[in-house]
């Protein structure tokens, strides 16, 4: 069921389509619907304006509310307890083919940037929002405010970002592949499109691999990089997208490591845990810019992608 005025229905849920038919059999509820449609209303004011009986108006009220059409509440007139009715659902969308067991199905979170649980960073370091600087640069301090949850671009020269999200894998399905993309590049002063950077991803505290940033970007300016970030500035970064399945771990579609999405025991935790990180001890520690959904080449915070 949505929260929004649909309610979507399929064979695979027998029972509640069974119901929401039933309930919607009856003429008189189809007309109750419609009056409350144009307004909600109490009990007693149906069955005035449809001539019914008010014990009778309330029983077709109550099939409609128990299939989740209609919502009540009660509110005190003058002294007096009334239940006012409202129309919940009206659209209804009925699939009644039965979906294949061999389709993969995606459930998918956009996280924003500045999300993250945990972190540690190294200057030259920041955060900037859509329209001003988090904080004050080079302050590590700046990465704990509250505004960071508006960050559009973090840079550091080395540390890590952390970020603990919901885990939208249904219940009792098993993950067939784990997906996570951002944008990303190395951190130099100013810019230097010849700057590598080794950039670290775990997941469910399990390495997968890194992705060799070539540089950091800043020769044009970002397709999405605010106005007020000036020019000779990092300016955007790579899509770059890390895919966990039962063949191993692959970047951009490159084999990286033989770590199989099993191994993540996503089914078994009620969050999923990851971390970006540039080490010191990497060969090449090029420090990190991430970019949000309004900075950089790519409109997109960091996506999780579950098939399942």
């Amino acid at each position: 069921m949505s929260s929004s005025g649909l309610f979507e229905l399929n064979s695979e849920n027998k029972e509640l389509l069974c119901q929401v038919a039933k309930a919607l059999s009856v003429p008189t509820r189809i007309d109750i619907i419609g009056l409350l449609y144009q307004n909600p209303l109490s009990v007693q004011e149906v069955a005035e304006q449809l001539h019914l009986p008010q014990s009778s108006a309330g029983v077709h009220i109550q099939i409609l509310e128990d299939a989740g059409i209609i919502r009540s509440e009660r509110i005190i007139r003058n002294g007096s307890v009334f239940k006012i009715c409202y129309v919940e659902k009206f659209l209804v969308n009925i699939i009644l083919r039965s979906s294949s067991p061999s389709i993969n199905h995606i459930s998918s979170l956009e996280i924003p940037i500045g999300s993250y649980t945990d972190c540690y960073a190294e200057m030259p370091c920041g955060l900037i929002s859509e329209d001003s600087f988090i904080g004050t640069e080079d302050e590590l301090r700046s990465f704990y405010l509250f505004d960071k949850i508006n960050a559009q671009l973090i840079w550091m020269a080395k540390g890590f970002l952390e970020y603990k999200v919901p885990n939208i894998l249904p219940k009792h399905k098993q993950c067939k592949q784990l997906s996570l993309s951002m944008e990303l590049c190395s951190e130099a002063p100013g810019y230097n499109e010849n700057y590598p950077s080794d950039i670290y991803l775990s997941i469910n505290d399990r390495s997968c691999g890194h992705y060799h940033s070539a540089g950091d970007f800043g020769a044009r300016r970002g397709i999405y990089t605010p106005q007020f970030w000036q020019s000779g500035l990092t300016q955007y970064g790579k899509l770059v997208t890390w895919q966990i399945n039962q063949d191993g771990t692959f970047i951009n579609g490159e084999y990286v490591s033989s770590l199989k999405i099993q191994e993540l025991m996503v089914e078994l935790k009620s969050y999923i845990k990851f971390r970006i990180e540039c080490r010191e001890s990497s060969k090449y520690c090029g420090g990190i810019n991430l970019f949000g959904e309004k900075a950089g080449d790519y409109d997109q915070p960091i996506i999780l992608t579950l098939e399942h």
